[in-house]
């Protein structure tokens, strides 16, 4: 007859460690999911931007070109107003901003589609409210990248780069003004200003 004791040993100790194992995946289980909903809780540094806003020339407040740029590459200074409205915050980080104004000046050697060595700053004053109203939130200094790039215009080479203090200091900033004046005549007469509408992200 076998030995019952032996015989109970033998059959409950791959249980106990199935039932461990069981315990162990469950608990992991458990912390993957909790972690996974911790995850979804926090917003994401890089869920589409701190601050998204539409991008807009300023009545009265063009951005200007001297001399004028033409096809040729040459030295110019560039400064303008920008209005920005419609601001939100994808990432939920900057909730109290509604709309800013975009003061920038800089150089660069611009041709019509961009520009490279672009040196100058930006400055934006942020309200609470549509339509610059409210009180003001903050203001941040934009330099640009001195790289620049190609876009539908010199102006967007100085619509990227780095936010260096203020509000969202260490982020980066791009924007693309799509021109509403008559750009055509920068391959024959020379560009002396700009007109346009876009988008700004920070973040």
């Amino acid at each position: 007859m076998p030995d019952r004791a032996h015989t109970t040993v033998g059959a409950t100790a791959p249980v106990r460690r199935g039932i461990t194992a069981l315990a162990v995946a469950g608990a992991a289980l458990v912390l993957l999911v909790t972690g996974a909903d911790a995850a979804l809780a926090q917003p994401s540094a890089r869920a589409g931007g701190t601050l998204k806003c539409a991008l807009r020339t300023a009545p009265g407040g063009r951005i200007t070109f001297s001399p004028a740029v033409s096809s040729t590459p040459r030295r110019i200074s560039a400064h303008g107003t920008v209005d920005l409205d419609d601001c939100t915050s994808p990432d939920g980080r900057q909730p109290h901003i509604r709309s800013g104004r975009l003061v920038l000046g800089g150089s660069g050697l611009a041709t019509c589609s961009g520009a490279t060595g672009v040196q100058g700053t930006g400055t934006v004053t942020w309200y609470s409210k549509a339509n610059r109203t409210g009180r003001v939130i903050g203001r941040t200094t934009l330099r640009p990248t001195s790289g620049g790039g190609q876009g539908y215009t010199p102006v967007d080479s100085f619509l990227s780069g780095e936010a260096v203090s203020g509000p969202m200091a260490g982020h980066t900033f791009s924007g693309t003004a799509v021109p509403t004046n008559d750009v055509k005549r920068c391959f024959t007469s020379g560009l002396g200003y700009i007109e346009g509408r876009g988008s700004l992200t920070v973040g």
